[in-house]
């Protein structure tokens, strides 16, 4: 009608059932600032109704990327994962009028990240945003790794008694759920997952190989023991353990692998080069391995056995070579890397937490290309803060 303006949807007032087919067309990413809309957005994002509507919706997985933190010695780990600035991107869906999503968030985005040094306001719309969970994981001093959009949590203390507890993150509702228990506490275990299934592996056994491996299938739900490699193949220690073309390779002081569709362990020399794995941080997308080393990111070419340059990456900042300052991630392709660079900001000691995702293209059998898709600080934490896990989970 004529002198009658009209009024924008006053979305925090819709029934349940249509907010919630609205949020089963918006990207996942940006969940995380979605639930900081209310109680009840956070009920709704949190609620495994949603991930239903997805899917009814015909919307597929998505990758997303997690992060955790200690920031005190003994304090329990505090969890991240990656979101998206409305901000800078106020339609998610091409198809959806999505105005108010801009004007909800942005008063509360410019408190949330508010840039604290020159460096952080150059940043795009990628920050990582602390995940509330409804109840906590009782475990510390764990080693974890993912299947489908669950995280895993593997070894360690609880109460200071090493635990053969399990326990997983439902990354859909962020809430603790305990699984079946190992059948031996593990101190320092390597955790891999290969063919649906769980391989846990310690690190120091010294004289006793008994115990070495045990395998968990989400499946069954049931620990399985693997039969130890022979003795003449057994080392001290075990420092790296990588899945590579459908087989456990186990590198340490000796270099084995597992073959498990034929159930049997071989013994690596040190000529194939993969060992190098150990002295860095790794991973293997659509069969191809990748590491940093020695501040390069570079790619195994298992047709000539020899490590080449990844090409393309002029650009990159300076990579940390430390394992303990790096990590990097197949990111549904992609490589996600993330590491840390100590700043001063404030009067005060820093740490600024890198992240960066990069595509990838083969252009021949020996050449591999990556293009920078971006490159942001995500986070900035006090300097005592150290780096734990990063993780890539299919929700």
């Amino acid at each position: 009608m004529n002198g009658i303006k009209s009024s924008p949807c006053n979305m925090p007032y819709l029934p349940d059932d249509l907010l919630l087919n609205i949020l089963g067309r918006v990207s996942r990413l940006y969940y995380p600032i979605l639930s900081l809309v209310s109680k009840r957005f956070r009920s709704l994002v949190g609620s495994l109704e949603l991930y239903k509507i997805r899917t009814l919706l015909g919307r597929r997985t998505e990758n997303c990327l997690y992060l955790s933190l200690r920031f005190s010695y003994g304090s329990n780990p505090r969890w991240f994962t990656l979101c998206r600035r409305p901000t800078r991107t106020p339609s998610p869906e091409p198809n959806l009028k999505s105005r108010w999503f801009t004007s909800c968030f942005r008063p509360i985005l410019t408190n949330l990240t508010r840039a604290t040094s020159k460096e952080e306001k150059k940043l795009s719309e990628n920050l990582m945003v602390s995940i509330p969970t409804s109840n906590d994981c009782p475990l510390s001093g764990l080693t974890c790794n993912t299947i489908g959009s669950y995280i895993y949590m593997i070894g360690g203390y609880i109460n200071g008694v090493l635990s053969s507890r399990v326990f997983f993150l439902d990354c859909r509702s962020h809430t603790w759920h305990e699984a079946p228990s190992m059948q031996v506490a593990r101190k320092s275990p390597l955790v891999n997952v290969l063919d649906g299934k769980i391989y846990v592996v310690e690190g120091w056994r010294g004289s006793d190989y008994s115990n070495l491996i045990e395998i968990f299938d989400p499946k069954t739900q049931k620990w399985e023991h693997v039969p130890s490699p022979s003795a003449e193949m057994r080392g001290r220690y075990i420092s790296k353990g990588l899945v590579y073309e459908e087989k456990l390779y186990l590198f340490g002081d000796k270099n084995v692998v597992y073959k498990p569709k034929e159930s049997r362990w071989d013994a690596l020399g040190f000529d194939m080069n993969l060992w190098l794995v150990s002295y860095g941080s790794s991973c293997v997308i659509d069969n191809v391995c990748y590491m940093v080393f020695y501040k390069r990111l570079i790619w195994y070419d298992s047709e000539v056995r020899y490590w080449r340059v990844l090409k393309g990456l002029e650009k990159l900042p300076k990579l940390r070579h430390r394992r303990s300052c790096i990590r990097m991630v197949d990111y549904g392709g992609k490589i996600a890397i993330l590491w840390e660079k100590k700043v001063r900001v404030v009067g005060s000691d820093k740490k600024m937490i890198w992240c960066t995702e990069i595509a990838l293209e083969r252009r021949s059998a020996h050449k591999i290309y990556g293009k920078i898709e971006w490159c942001d600080v995500v986070l900035t934490v006090p300097k005592s803060c150290s780096l734990l896990e990063f993780i890539a989970v299919t929700i």
